[in-house]
């Protein structure tokens, strides 16, 4: 089973590189693609009735779950923060 899957991951990794060789060789101006003629698109009809139709009933069973309110400590020290304002020197207004 093994060589199976190394023959088919040889042939992945060897279309990788011929992408990646396209890609580079594009890039590099090596080729040009040009496409010509017009491309159209195909006439659809779509008709529509506002009549028939219906919603299946759906019924959805869930589980119960039930949450205990347990008493949790916390022993949590904040710190603090002390702001000392700048001096105003003036240096500002020059």
């Amino acid at each position: 089973m093994s060589e199976n899957t190394g023959g088919s991951r040889n042939i992945i990794i060897i279309i990788v590189v011929l992408i990646a060789l396209a890609a580079i060789a594009y890039a590099m101006g090596l080729f040009n693609v040009d496409a010509s003629g017009e491309v159209e698109m195909p006439d659809v009809e779509v008709e529509a009735s506002m009549e028939g139709g219906e919603l299946p009933d759906v019924q959805v069973e869930t589980a119960d779950i039930d949450v205990d309110g347990g008493d949790v400590d916390l022993d949590v020290d904040l710190p603090s923060v002390d702001i000392d304002p700048a001096d105003d020197d003036g240096s500002a207004n020059q």
